[in-house]
């Protein structure tokens, strides 16, 4: 019997337009793969559809008694392994009572597959099988070619070709080789549509034994948006009286951000980001709220090269982070709450600091992100040196005699010069991309003098 979640009881009609998506590519025997950033609620659609009794005669039709989902929740297995995950896959086919029970499952992943071919192949050939893989991430980074390529296998031995994968990952994964073929285009997941949101508000009013009015309800969902996470946490702390959302919603975002846990939930999301991703978004906080033009925010992203700049301002808006302003091409944040976490974080750009890391690394630390960069050994010896005296301005001399050590004696500042050059080329577009400051540098010259660290 395939596993019951909570999300058996949410309305049928819950997050239609994505399970439609999903659902259609699984018809047509297709697979596909289904991201959404922290706190989205993807793992919510992929349990919704495994063990919601409405879900199949709803979206498969006359198709919905010849489907089975194998849910593998990887963020329950210890190692995310190959074998450990098709071992979960052979326990479910028997537990389900799609195939038998092996006789012996071996340990390793030769013998696993061996055994997970033989019950493929006895279980009913019209049986379209769907393998659904949740929490994937982790798993994915330890898996190589080898894996999905032996999924095609499974598929291709299928007398029907009839099994199907479905992928459940914060970002897209990267090309999966012979499996590529088979993918249908990837869905998104990104903040509830407001019914959807109201019915989460009304099932958080039950678990919390509390009632919201109207206008309390409405107000949650301005200020996040929507997104799953949020409304959830602050719904708690409505019901706390930690929040009054009867206030403007910059002054319910600060109240809320006073909450560790959706403060987390907001540097969750920004981890998921790319640097250039997160530029655009502190690009945007500099609005104040007001939205900015695509062309002007690109001409503010100018040291990106174009079509980056244009894909991940592509992925922002499909992901459900940016918004485009209503009668307007202007992009704006989804929700208050995040773009005062964002606005928090440009305020705070300009605090960064660099460490010097063995062996031979730059750490450049911002609010924004943290950034490791390679150093030729003469060009960290500096950095080092300027480390070990943040702060304080370095005569050239001794900088001189400490990066050079026996060489110093035949070194000019003409040749340190270059050095600090060097370093600088090294750090500071780094710098400069993530806190759209075109004029900082890390070394600071301090003329007829010394050099400076800034970070």
């Amino acid at each position: 019997m395939p596993p019951i979640y909570k999300e058996a009881s949410f309305p049928a009609d819950y997050r239609e337009k994505e399970v439609r998506q999903i659902m259609g590519a699984v018809y047509k025997l297709r697979s596909i793969g289904v991201t959404g950033l922290a706190g989205m609620g993807k793992s919510n659609v992929v349990r919704f559809i495994v063990s919601h009794p409405q879900v199949r005669p709803r979206y498969l039709r006359e198709k919905a008694n010849d489907y089975a989902f194998v849910h593998v929740d990887c963020a329950g297995l210890a190692n995310s392994d190959e074998a450990e995950i098709l071992s979960e896959i052979a326990a479910q086919l028997h537990h389900d009572g799609i195939s038998p029970s092996p006789a012996h499952l071996p340990q390793a992943s030769p013998g696993i597959r061996r055994t997970l071919k033989e019950q493929l192949l006895s279980a009913a050939s019209g049986l379209n099988l769907v393998l659904v893989f949740d929490y994937f991430d982790r798993a994915a980074a330890k898996l190589n070619a080898a894996f999905f390529n032996y999924l095609f296998y499974l598929r291709n031995i299928r007398s029907r070709g009839n099994l199907s994968v479905v992928f459940v990952t914060r970002r897209p994964l990267g090309h999966l080789d012979e499996l590529q073929e088979l993918l249908d285009d990837g869905c998104t997941i990104g903040p509830l549509n407001f019914k959807d949101a109201l019915d989460s508000i009304q099932r958080d009013e039950a678990r919390l034994g509390c009632h919201f009015d109207a206008a309390q309800r409405d107000q949650l969902i301005a200020c996040t948006g929507g997104h799953p996470g949020f409304l959830k946490n602050a719904a708690e702390l409505l019901r706390d009286r930690k929040v009054d959302v009867s206030l403007p919603g910059a002054e319910v975002a600060r109240q809320l951000l006073q909450s560790d846990k959706v403060r987390n939930l907001c540097q969750e999301l920004w981890n998921d980001l790319t640097s250039t991703e997160r530029a655009i978004l502190l690009n945007i906080a500099s609005s104040h709220g007001q939205g900015i033009g695509v062309p002007d925010l690109m001409e503010a992203q100018r040291n990106e090269p174009g079509q980056v700049r244009e894909s991940c301002l592509a992925y922002l808006e499909q992901s459900g982070v940016l918004a485009r302003k209503p009668d307007s091409a202007d992009v704006t944040f989804f929700c208050p709450l995040f773009e005062t976490f964002v606005r928090e974080a440009r305020a705070m750009s300009g605090m960064v600091r660099i460490t010097a890391v063995f062996p031979n690394q730059a750490r450049i630390e911002m609010p924004a992100g943290e950034e490791g960069i390679a150093l030729p050994p003469r060009v960290f010896a500096l950095l080092r040196a300027l480390t070990e005296a943040r702060g304080q301005v370095l005569l050239s001399d001794e900088l001189i005699a400490q990066v050079y050590g026996d060489e110093a004696p035949g070194v000019t500042n003409a040749a340190l010069s270059q050095l600090v050059k060097r370093l600088r080329g090294a750090l500071d577009s780094c710098v400069q991309r993530v806190t759209n400051d075109p004029t900082y540098t890390c070394v600071e010259t301090i003329r007829d003098v010394g050099y400076k660290l800034n970070g």
